[in-house]
Order: C-alpha cells, then sequence, then structure tokens
C-alpha cells in the first residue's frame, strides 16, 4: 500500500503523570478559540500556550515531539528515555490517501500504556473522521514494538516513516516531503562559533526525520548553520540562493544587513553591513535566534509540519517578536498544513498575538496553565 497525507492538524494533546501533571489527567485542546460567530472552531494553525516557567508548557511541548521522536530510528525525545514514567496521547486529524482512495482519518498515538487515553471509538463523527488509525508504541532498550490496541492504519504510518528516514530533501519548505514531522525549537536556540575544522559535510539530521530538535546551533560544524549554508552551496541547484533572499528579507529587511553567499575557499559566511562584513556568530542575540529558527524550518519542515516554539520571545525585544509573529503568519497563510505552538510567560504577549482578530488564512488558539501569572 502507499500512503499520501494532506490537511494535517492537531486535534489534542493528553498526559497522565508526565512532568508537573502529576494529579489528575491534563488535556490540551488544540482548536482555534471559539466565538458566537464559529462556536466550533477548526484545530488552530498558530497556538499560544502561556503559563509562568515551571508549570509545564515545555513538557506539553516535548510530549509531542517525544511521541513523535518513538518513531525516529534511533528513538528520540523524552520518552526514548527507559526511564520515563507517565502516559501521554496525541491525536491529529489528517486526509489519507491509501492506493488512491482518500478517507479522513484519526490518527492517535501513545505511550506508556496498554490502553489508550481517550477512547474515540464514538466519537469519529463529531471529530468529523471517517477511521481511525492507533499507533501504541512501546520501547526497551532502544528497540520500538507496537503495544496492544495497535491497528494496521497505524502500523503502515510507521512503516512509512521508517523506510523515508533519511531521505534528502529537494525543495525548501517541505515541498518534497509529504510525510509529518515534529520540529521543536527549545528556548536555547543561540547561534556560537563553530568549530574550526570545517569540511564540506552533509548537515546532521539533513535526511528526513519524524521529530527533530534545534537547540544552540554549534560549536560542532556539522550542526552549525554555517555548514548548512556551505552545504546548499556546494549542492548548487538554487536553494542558496532562494533560503538567504529569504532569510535577509525575514531578518534584515530594516537594518542595512544582508547575508552573503559562502565563502568556499574559507567554508565560512560572512553578513554585509554599512561599516564593512562579519561573520554569523556576531550577530546579536535576537538575530541569532531567529536565524535558527527560520533557516532549520525552511530546510527542515515536511508538507505537514508540527512546529514548536519554547519561550517564543527569548532573546527578542519587542521588534524582533513582532516580526517572527509576522514572518510565523506568512509562513502559515502560505504553507496551510503547518502547525506553530509556542509557549511564554509574558503576558504583554497577548497583545501581540491579539487572539480576537481575524486574520485569513490563520486559525488562532491558545491555553492558560493556570490562571495566577507574574
Amino acid at each position: 500500500m502507499t500512503l499520501q497525507i494532506s490537511d494535517w492538524r492537531l486535534l489534542k494533546l493528553t498526559l497522565d503523570q508526565v512532568g508537573p501533571f502529576q494529579d489528575a489527567i491534563q488535556t490540551f485542546n488544540f482548536r482555534g478559540i471559539a466565538s458566537s460567530e464559529d462556536p466550533d472552531p477548526a484545530p488552530a494553525s498558530l497556538y499560544m500556550l502561556l503559563a509562568k516557567n515551571g508549570h509545564g508548557k515545555t513538557t506539553v511541548l516535548e510530549s509531542i515531539h517525544g511521541l513523535f521522536g518513538l518513531m525516529a530510528n534511533p528513538p528520540i525525545g523524552r520518552f526514548a528515555d527507559v526511564a520515563h514514567k507517565g502516559q501521554a496521547q496525541v491525536d491529529i486529524r489528517a486526509e489519507w490517501t491509501i492506493d488512491g482512495k482518500t478517507q479522513t482519518t484519526l490518527l492517535s498515538i501513545w505511550t506508556g500504556s496498554p490502553f489508550y487515553l481517550v477512547d474515540w471509538t464514538d466519537d469519529l463523527e463529531s471529530a468529523q473522521v471517517q477511521q481511525w488509525a492507533t499507533l501504541n508504541l512501546t520501547q526497551a532498550n532502544g528497540v520500538i514494538s507496537f503495544g496492544r490496541g495497535t491497528n494496521d492504519l497505524g502500523r503502515l504510518l510507521f512503516e512509512e516513516i521508517r523506510a523515508a528516514q533519511g531521505s534528502a530533501p529537494t525543495e525548501l519548505f517541505g515541498l518534497s516531503q509529504e510525510l509529518p514531522t515534529v520540529i521543536l525549537f527549545p528556548a536555547d536556540r543561540r547561534l556560537v562559533a563553530p568549530s574550526e575544522h570545517r569540511v564540506i559535510e552533509r548537515p546532521k539530521d539533513w535526511g528526513y526525520q519524524p521529530a527533530q530538535t534545534f537547540a544552540s546551533d554549534g560549536p560542532v560544524w556539522s550542526e552549525s548553520i554555517d555548514n548548512l549554508l556551505i552545504w546548499l552551496e556546494w549542492l548548487d541547484d538554487g536553494r542558496l540562493a532562494e533560503l538567504i533572499a529569504y532569510l535577509n528579507a525575514e531578518i534584515f529587511a530594516e537594518d542595512r544587513k544582508a547575508i552573503r553567499p559562502p565563502r568556499r575557499a574559507e567554508l565560512k559566511t560572512f553578513v554585509a553591513t554599512p561599516t564593512g562584513e562579519h561573520a554569523l556568530e556576531q550577530l546579536s542575540h535576537g538575530e541569532r535566534a531567529l536565524l535558527q529558527l527560520y533557516a532549520r524550518t525552511a530546510c527542515h519542515m515536511t508538507r505537514n509540519t508540527i512546529l514548536l516554539v519554547d519561550e517564543v520571545d527569548t532573546h527578542l525585544h519587542s521588534k524582533w517578536m513582532n516580526r517572527l509573529l509576522l514572518a510565523l503568519k506568512q509562513l502559515l497563510v502560505k504553507n496551510a498544513q503547518l502547525s506553530v505552538i509556542f509557549t511564554t510567560h509574558n503576558r504583554e504577549l497577548m497583545k501581540v498575538f491579539d487572539h480576537q482578530a481575524h486574520e485569513t488564512g490563520i486559525v488562532k488558539g491558545g491555553y492558560l496553565i493556570e490562571d495566577e501569572l507574574s
């Protein structure tokens, strides 16, 4: 059987005894914000999770990422640790086309329990789906196996993802791969100077993966933005020029700066300024954080991507924050199957997010983990 996926939408995450959620089962509904005009909104494409530090917002992102990470080979993420405790389930709605037949499908992936945390048996109609794909993943000593409740549809997705891992992208913005991926940007996503041991080599995690993490960039050469740009320059297929144009437009449009194509002789990339030039690692914290997020998203997303950004305002003052949200919204409009979930503890960001303002092509959602925020 061949599987094609489209219209990928995150519906729900359920956690039991994971991280700070120890006292009761905690459910996060990722639908848009209901209103009198739209009492039953579609799943959100842009979702804000607001909470004080230590109240579980990072756990939410790591749990979504970790459930998909169990499909990686080897498994990655918080649930790949044999010492992990608790149960987690993620539910996604999508269009699945199998051997030419398309059906709206609910996918449930869970771990830590022989039984699903959310039983959709009697709710498929209300979820507006025609079939239910179930995938219970357990792991021991780094080996993933199917747990009780896994059905043929769940196995099919797992096998398709495993078979595609490592396949190199041929276009930016996910146009060459439609299998799903989850990209996690932890709070620390700085760009630091890479190793002086510079060679032309395939970047780490260049091929398709169901779950990816891009934290502080460097100092390992294979994980650096410098190496990514050098690799694209070596491929010489037009993607480097497209990526640099995108980065310059989103980061430096108002600042009279510009990333220049890498110098192959030096294996290094520079930024032109009104007074000269400097290396990438000499950008400001805000510029470096944006460079990491924009470049990795453009190069590693697929047609069906969930983008997770922890502490979205880290390293960013208000100008950069406004610019980042605008860029994310533009990505969502251009890529209808992309979803973005970001966390913050900053109430001021609610004004920038402006959940009541209607924006074409974007469905906004949000969740307040607890009421008393400083």
